[in-house]
């Protein structure tokens, strides 16, 4: 619950006066002036603002400027000055303790300079949620523009003279109350930065609204929650495949080639260099030449050996249908939807690490409906921000096609030269649909949402499926009553499939 405002005077007294607690050795005029646009950028996010001093802190903190706890609070009431000193302790310390604060802050860096405001009021709004803050003041954005617009020695003397003055109490009790609310909720939070901040920062740029943005947050916050009940470690069962080629920009990664041996076969360019010895500057015939006539000078030979490894390939399939999973289920945090693009983003991750030794490469196919429209643009979008890292490395794509039966086809023709795992996300319980008579060396699973508590099945041919239907219904029913666990079980087993 916020604060109310007592009238537009407290409210900027509460503004001069928060800014002057900015923890800073020697607080100046051009560290004032840096935190006005990461104000009025937290503002455009919210209409409420916690103590002005957090956002400047937190700014400072992720841009890389160091703080200064240790630094005396100014003179004011001691109730202020012993919620300030609890801040330093539980906020501050926290978050210049935070294992992801050198990831936020390299992706903060990245940004363009005009968009850089805009990041830190995300970070602000993303740490407040995090800690369960509640206690922000309502700003009219009018009046704290016309504040904030005024000169920074201007506004530290009005700070300082507000901090001591005992007509103030009600703007001081407002931000007493702001720091001790901020202390008492860092407390109880587990973390104050995750890999959702680095990851939306990364993508900032490239997000069109706050729709997008909050889509991209919830799947990553997904990835993370999902990942963290996986073991560190996942034994790989026996594959049938050969090892083939593999990619020539993965050859550039490792030390093939090279020079191997000596030999009297070989271009000019691998010519033993001490040969030039029996050159001579007589225009007459010299010893190189005979020698080069009879075939006796010496060339260093390569190693043209090829790297060879497994190759994969792993296709998630997401049906029209799936729009039906855009509901939330009791027990869960996101939407089925959401939940499954970040259940998506948890399996590359982990796979890419568990088969590092493998050609990998991941494929996401979203299907046209029957009249050609594809009716999850959104969540195409949003894939392609989610394998944005791997796009770029030329080990993920994300496509389109026509039919299930089109991509059924490609992955028939592929498992000729890798093995290949399909996996369709159904939210319609169709699993006849990747019955495919072609598709026999195809590895299929299908990730069944119809329900609040999804279920995997694997097929491999017609009577398995029936047989896997069967052996699974009693499981899917005792999870039922959680369908979080129910989230769990299907990453975990998908991911023992997919190995």
């Amino acid at each position: 619950m916020s604060i109310e405002a007592t009238s537009p005077q407290d409210t900027e007294r509460w503004l001069c006066a928060g800014l002057c607690l900015i923890r800073h050795e020697d607080l100046t005029a051009d560290a004032l002036t840096s935190a006005v646009p990461w104000l009025l950028a937290t503002l455009a996010e919210s209409p409420a603002l916690p103590p002005p001093a957090f956002i400047a802190d937190l700014g400072r903190l992720v841009a890389g400027v160091p703080l200064a706890p240790s630094a005396p609070v100014p003179d004011t009431q001691p109730r202020l000055r012993a919620a300030v000193r609890a801040y330093d302790d539980h906020v501050l310390a926290r978050l210049a303790a935070e294992p992801h604060l050198e990831a936020v802050s390299t992706a903060l860096a990245r940004l363009p300079e005009t968009l850089r405001p805009r990041g830190v009021a995300f970070l602000v709004a993303r740490v407040l949620s995090r800690m369960g803050f509640t206690a922000g003041s309502p700003v009219s954005p009018a009046l704290a523009r016309r504040v904030l617009e005024r000169p920074p020695t201007e506004l530290l003397q009005a700070g300082y003279t507000a901090l001591r003055e005992s007509g103030t109490s009600a703007a001081l009790d407002r931000l007493t109350e702001g720091y001790e609310a901020l202390a008492s909720a860092a407390r109880r939070a587990h973390a104050l930065l995750g890999d959702a901040e680095s990851f939306t920062l990364e993508n900032l740029e490239h997000l069109q609204g706050k729709a997008q943005r909050m889509a991209l947050e919830q799947a990553v916050e997904a990835a993370e929650a999902l990942s963290r009940t996986l073991p560190p470690k996942l034994r790989a069962r026996p594959v049938s495949t050969a090892p083939l080629p593999m990619a020539l920009e993965d050859e550039a990664a490792f030390p093939q080639g090279g020079f191997s041996s000596v030999s009297n076969v070989g271009s000019l360019e691998n010519l033993v260099t001490s040969e030039l010895v029996y050159m001579e500057d007589e225009p007459n015939l010299d010893l190189f030449d005979v020698r080069y006539v009879e075939g006796e000078l010496l060339y260093y030979t390569r190693d043209e050996s090829i790297s060879v490894r497994r190759r994969r390939v792993i296709t998630f399939v997401l049906p029209p249908d799936l729009v039906d999973a855009r509901v939330k289920d009791a027990g869960v945090r996101w939407q089925r939807v959401v939940v499954s693009m970040g259940l998506l983003l948890c399996l590359v991750r982990r796979l890419s690490l568990w088969l590092g030794s493998e050609e990998l490469h991941f494929r996401a196919v979203f299907l046209h409906a029957h009249d050609g429209a594809v009716p999850l643009e959104a969540e195409r979008g949003l894939c392609e921000l989610l394998l944005r890292e791997w796009r770029a490395r030329g080990t993920a794509e994300v496509l389109t096609a026509s039919t299930l039966d089109e991509v059924l086809t490609d992955a028939e023709a592929r498992a000729k030269r890798a093995r290949v795992d399909l996996v369709l996300l159904d939210a319609s319980s169709q699993v006849e649909r990747m019955s495919h008579p072609g598709a026999s060396r195809v590895e299929r699973h299908v990730l069944d949402l119809s329900g609040p508590s999804p279920r995997v099945r694997t097929i491999r041919d017609k009577r398995e499926d029936l047989d896997s239907r069967k052996s699974e219904a009693p499981m899917g029913a005792a999870l039922n009553n959680d369908p979080w666990e129910a989230w769990v079980g299907v990453t975990l087993e998908l991911a023992q499939g997919l190995l």
